[in-house]
């Protein structure tokens, strides 16, 4: 699309642009040749690929994680229950009330499951 191409170059040629401009400040200032600490070529650009399974893996293994002082643990404990009772007074978070709430007035659940069941089951669409 020529449109989205033209403004991908702008912001290119922007960003170009600011690295000069840190480039000459940084031999002003500095003293050295911007070279010198720059890497030799630029890695290798991040590639969009699907991630659905990554993602339903996460979500059925580690779900449950909260933290407890510097470590992780998968049970519910009472400082972070306290927490939730102090945020959401008993309520269910915004976040399911919206789900619920869309639920309710469409008569079906928002999420596609393309991939199968939900992989925690408190969590499918059919609860």
């Amino acid at each position: 699309d020529p449109k989205v191409k033209n403004i991908w170059e702008l912001h290119l040629n922007m960003e170009l642009e600011h690295l000069r401009l840190a480039a000459e400040l940084f031999k002003k200032h500095d003293g050295r040749d911007p070279e010198q600490v720059l890497a030799p070529e630029l890695p290798a650009p991040v590639t969009f690929e699907p991630n659905k399974a990554y993602l339903r893996e996460l979500i059925a293994t580690q779900i449950d994680y909260t933290t407890l002082g510097t470590g992780y643990v998968q049970e519910a404990h009472e400082r972070f229950e306290k927490m939730q009772e102090a945020i959401m007074g008993g309520e269910k978070a915004p976040s399911e009330r919206v789900i619920d709430d869309n639920r309710a007035k469409n008569g079906r659940e928002y999420r596609l499951q393309t991939e199968g069941e939900h992989p925690v089951h408190s969590l499918a669409a059919d609860r």
